[in-house]
């Protein structure tokens, strides 16, 4: 392999085309070791920075068709008033693996996020949420190349790469969530996208903008909601006041569209295996739907690029006097093949687990008190969403009873934390 395969381009819109082309052109066949060595790491870098699923937009929310309860219910939803003010720390571990051995790769990164959300206002069919983040850690480790950051202890110059976290801190966006648990509109993104880069040189500026808004995107903003709040039930389908009332043992499903190239769908299904006074706990499982094949082309090098699939699971322990998650953590894996025009062909798994962990103030049992709203508007009764099930014949008070994939993942109570060894 020549120079030219070391393309410069670093952005792709699907993983396995951007680690094959630096990947490749670091195997040691031709032209600098070092620049294609950097040239992996960088195109490495730029796809971990996110989670696969930022790379597109949510989806309406689909469901079932109900069915009779067994079990009179009760109500899991947000209870929010304006003022409310609370704490929620979010953390997200990637690892990327390459294969066959030829092609072999690995990276990991660790990004924790401190923030405050603020209600601003709350009306009949919608809530203003403002988000500031106050911390920011971030690990990685890509073929031995380590890197890390912790906004409250860092006191040297930041690294390029780093900017767009480090502009996080401090600064934030807010966003009007529907009755439904979905975004209606979010306010003043744009204006903290260039809060981000304010101290960058300006000549710098527009490159990191367009960066950062690659990275985080407005979906990065449907992403934070459909892992902290969008799990809780609304039915569209019944009425409004019985949109959100569940029992042990009910069933609902989410899905979303991710818009990659091709289009995916990601489908959570979430069962209420527990409901007190106090808690509510959700199992989540789910699935990514393969992808059609796609052929992408850069420079002179082209490959032919499906998503085969991926699963995930996870649990979620929700405050019911508040409705937010008290701990969440989910993990997703997405599996890829890649095909190229020489003959050559590439595999790749990727694994995201993302914790959540809100702490609300204490407000006390909530059993029968409905919070304080007029009924849904037309346009919050109209929307699409998923409707809720009961399960015959499950376990519906034995958290240890619930289906989950194998996996050698740590319990789902823990939170994992990436160490790496000194060089």
């Amino acid at each position: 392999m020549d120079d030219s395969h070391s393309f410069p381009v670093r952005r792709f819109c699907l993983i396995p085309m951007l680690m094959f082309g630096g990947l490749l052109a670091g195997c040691g066949q031709g032209g600098s070791a070092d620049s294609a060595d950097a040239s992996a790491d960088d195109v490495l870098m730029d796809e971990l920075f996110r989670e696969a699923e930022q790379n597109g937009q949510s989806a309406d929310k689909t469901g079932a068709v109900p069915v009779a309860k067994s079990a009179p219910g009760q109500r899991l939803e947000l209870r929010l008033q304006s003022g409310d003010r609370f704490p929620l720390v979010k953390t997200i571990q990637q690892s990327l693996v390459q294969k066959p051995e030829q092609f072999a790769a690995a990276a990991q990164t660790m990004l924790e996020l401190h923030m405050v959300i603020l209600v601003e206002d709350t009306r009949p069919d919608a809530i203003l949420m403002n988000v500031t983040y106050k911390r920011v850690v971030y690990e990685h480790d890509v073929n031995g190349h380590r890197m890390e950051f912790d906004s409250d202890q860092h006191q040297n110059a930041v690294p390029e790469e780093i900017l767009p976290y480090a502009g996080m801190v401090n600064n934030g966006f807010s966003f009007w969530l529907g009755r439904d648990n979905t975004i209606r509109e979010v306010v003043d993104y744009p204006q903290f996208l260039e809060r981000c880069v304010a101290q960058v040189p300006v000549e710098k500026r527009q490159y990191l903008l367009q960066d950062i808004s690659s990275r985080f995107g407005d979906d990065g903003v449907a992403n934070f909601i459909d892992d902290a709040i969008g799990l809780l039930p609304f039915d569209s389908t019944v009425d409004p006041e019985s949109a959100t009332t569940v029992a042990p043992g009910d069933v609902w499903t989410r899905e979303r569209r991710m818009m990659l190239p091709v289009p995916v769908y990601m489908t959570s299904t979430c069962r209420l295996v527990s409901l007190n006074e106090s808690t509510a706990e959700i199992d989540i499982t789910g699935r990514i739907a393969p992808g059609e094949t796609y052929h992408d082309v850069r420079g002179d090098q082209s490959a032919r690029i499906r998503i085969r699939g991926g699963q995930s699971f996870g649990s979620c322990t929700v405050d019911r006097a508040t409705g937010l998650p008290l701990e969440l953590k989910r993990t997703r894996y997405l599996q890829m093949s890649v095909a190229t025009a020489e003959g050559a062909s590439v595999e790749q798994d990727k694994r995201v687990i993302t914790t959540i962990r809100a702490f609300p103030e204490r407000r006390g049992p909530v059993v029968g008190t409905p919070p304080s709203r007029d009924d849904m508007s037309a346009a919050g009764r109209n929307s699409p969403s998923a409707g809720i099930r009961p399960v015959a014949g499950e376990n519906t008070g034995n958290r240890q009873q619930a289906s989950q994939i194998p996996t050698q993942i740590p319990p789902l109570s823990s939170t994992t934390r990436a160490v790496y060894p000194d060089e």
